[in-house]
């Protein structure tokens, strides 16, 4: 009985420091929005620790955060060196690399685990302060700027874009299936990839928090949006749905 009164106690006095909107439980984990994040950290009672790659890292990252790779195949191991006695502050670009991280650190017997459960995505569309550093090793490919975006929505044909990023695990597993819709459809939809990473501007300016994120314009019109993964057979639904209505406006 005794074993639930600590839990209990703790998570209804971190309740009232904060409000229901910015905090949820996930699996065991303390998730928290980017001004909560901000406001644990500050704190300095734990460890702040950035999953994403080294270069990702060395671009642009929180003061004072560590770094392992979530790819590495050491990752675990090294995650398990981190202290039970003390809490861990995690995060990645988005979230999901972070959320799995701190799944794992629950399994394993900790016990104050928290996530920044939209990442430095969020971060920067809040515009907390992050350490910059060298960006040359990002991968630059299908960058987008602002008004570039703005100028190809409004075309008069049918603009797919999927917004992606390199180290995106449901991201890579659809570039393929992306890749093949591109050449199928050729000439009926203008399919335009755009790396998150790179088009830092633009991510700001439509303040996404996560990718993939999948949109359809049509003359300026939203006419699809997604956040997450699809199959093939689903987005060739919406592709075909909205080609023939496209083309009984002709």
């Amino acid at each position: 009985m005794k074993k639930n009164i600590i839990p209990l106690i703790f998570i209804l006095s971190f309740q009232t420091l904060f409000s229901q909107d910015s905090i949820k439980y996930v699996n065991g984990v303390i998730e928290t929005d980017a001004e909560t994040f901000d406001q644990l950290i500050k704190k300095n009672d734990g460890t702040l620790l950035d999953v994403r790659t080294k270069s990702e890292y060395d671009a642009e990252h929180i003061a004072g955060a560590g770094q392992l790779n979530f790819y590495a195949l050491d990752f675990k191991k090294k995650l398990l060196m981190l202290p039970k006695d003390k809490p861990v502050y995690l995060y990645c670009n988005t979230g999901y690399r972070s959320q799995k991280a701190a799944e794992y650190l629950i399994k394993n017997g900790y016990t104050n685990v928290y996530n920044a459960e939209h990442g430095i995505m969020e971060w920067n569309l809040k515009e907390f302060p992050v350490v910059e550093g060298d960006k040359s090793q990002l991968d630059k490919a299908n960058f987008m700027n602002v008004s570039d975006y703005y100028k190809i929505i409004k075309s008069d044909t049918l603009v797919f874009l999927d917004f992606y990023a390199p180290w995106c695990g449901p991201c890579r597993k659809m570039m393929p299936m992306i890749d093949s819709l591109k050449t199928e459809y050729y000439g009926k939809i203008h399919i335009v990839k755009v790396n998150s990473d790179v088009s830092k501007k633009l991510i700001k300016e439509l303040k996404l928090i996560g990718v993939p994120h999948l949109v359809l314009f049509r003359k300026g019109e939203m006419l699809f949006e997604k956040n997450g993964y699809i199959t093939r057979k689903d987005l060739v639904a919406v592709f075909e749905e909205n080609l023939l209505t496209f083309s009984a406006e002709k």
